[in-house]
């Protein structure tokens, strides 16, 4: 697999805001976006400024629910506690078939493999945490 940045910025809490616009610009408007980061490096944070900066509110962590829909094309899944094979077993894989965004946070390297090869728009967000601050790398993927 290939990548290719698209943008690499550090931004504060208060910053995450004009991450979120840059995310917007650099999307097209049916995308999965990998949500990569350690345990609060601010992955759910990020989701949240993003759909807050398109007008929506009530946005809360799929940690418990494996997926939140925000608005009618956000979508956002937490696959921390999942294996591949559990993902598959649940189609939770026909979900990404729906128009929107779909940010995956946890994502394994099988899934990451399967949706190239089904020719998905994929990137990476990578959240690197860095104390006060945050480091944003968005790439595209490409097979």
């Amino acid at each position: 697999m290939k990548s290719q940045t698209l943008f690499k910025q550090i931004a504060s809490l208060n910053e995450i805001e004009n991450i979120a616009k840059e995310v917007i610009k650099s999307l097209p408007s049916n995308a999965i976006i990998l949500l990569e980061g350690d345990l609060a490096a601010g992955k759910t944070t990020f989701v949240s400024s993003l759909a807050k900066t398109l007008g929506i509110k009530d946005v809360s962590s799929p940690t418990f629910s494996l997926q939140q829909v925000y608005g009618d094309k956000i979508f956002h899944y937490d696959f921390y506690r999942l294996d591949f094979n559990e993902i598959v077993e649940l189609g939770l894989l026909d979900e990404f078939e729906k128009s929107g965004w779909h940010f995956v946070e946890w994502a394994r390297e099988e899934l990451e493999e399967l949706l190239i090869d089904a020719g998905f728009n994929l990137f990476k967000l990578e959240i690197l945490n860095l104390g006060q601050s945050r480091e944003y790398i968005l790439k595209e993927i490409k097979s």
